[in-house]
């Protein structure tokens, strides 16, 4: 198998490790890509970004008001 963050996963594809990355597992080789996009242009001053583990993705939210949502313009 491949070693992920610690963690053994078995040879083939994986979906989801625990940290949101897809990749396949092959003897010598493993290729990894993540499942989440990073917020690139929003409102610095009024928002902050937040990981969502259980979504695998950023959440972008009002610093004084995290149950409010803000506008990304852009990720990548």
């Amino acid at each position: 198998g491949c070693m992920v963050n610690g963690k053994l996963y078995p040879f083939g594809h994986i979906e989801r490790t625990d940290d949101c990355y897809t990749c396949n597992c092959s003897e010598g080789r493993m290729e990894c890509c993540s499942l989440f996009h990073t917020p690139i242009s929003y409102n610095k001053e009024k928002c902050k970004v937040v990981f969502n583990k259980k979504r695998c993705d950023y959440d972008v939210v009002q610093k004084d008001d995290p149950s409010k949502e803000c506008f990304v313009y852009s990720r990548v």
